[in-house]
């Protein structure tokens, strides 16, 4: 999980370089695994290559982005202000063709690997794209920041989902890109068979 490498600040996209800081429990587990199995590979024979996916959409998504594709297709979300935030998705075609690739390169082993479409996405430009691929038209309007700003005042809760709506969430594939791989699927390659 990217979670393993912490998050990204705005305007930049976290790397496989950033291990000092993972996201909660989760990552602090999750990045806690990736270091004891690295140092298994290193000790045995075993090759150890970790891919980090970034938000992975396909058929049959789940979770967040599931629940906001459907609410977009009942007409109850609306649209989102542009807040030109960066967030980074990978269609799950893709991260089985990462994992193919990386078992078959040897330079792989022993190695993080963070995997992405390599295309960042506002909040804004997300929900435009899902609009699309349900074939409604893009919305001639934005709900105000102003207003998600009012709303996190609420609670701490509900300030943990509007961050998660429109805070940055990018990561970088460079690494993975340098070895050869390139993703054949973007967010505007969907059509709603993707949710």
């Amino acid at each position: 999980s990217v979670k393993a490498g912490g998050s990204s600040t705005f305007g930049d996209c976290v790397s496989e370089k950033n291990l000092d800081n993972p996201i909660g429990i989760y990552g602090r587990t999750k990045l806690e695994a990736e270091l004891k199995l690295l140092k298994i590979g290193q000790e045995s024979d075993m090759n150890v290559i970790i891919i980090r996916p970034s938000l992975v959409y396909g058929p049959n998504s789940k979770g967040n982005i599931k629940l906001m594709m459907s609410a977009i297709k009942k007409g109850f979300f609306p649209p989102l202000p542009e807040t030109n935030n960066k967030r980074s998705m990978i269609h799950v075609d893709d991260v089985v063709r990462a994992i193919l690739f990386l078992v078959n390169d040897d330079r792989a082993n022993g190695q993080i690997f963070i995997a992405t479409d390599s295309s960042p996405y506002s909040s804004r430009k997300i929900y435009d794209l899902m609009r699309g691929a349900l074939g409604k038209s893009k919305a001639k309007w934005s709900t105000p920041k102003i207003l998600f700003d009012m709303i996190s005042l609420i609670s701490p809760r509900i300030k943990d989902k509007v961050n998660k709506i429109l805070s940055d969430e990018c990561y970088s594939s460079a690494k993975l890109e340098a070895l050869g791989f390139k993703p054949q699927k973007t967010l505007k390659d969907i059509n709603e068979t993707d949710f």
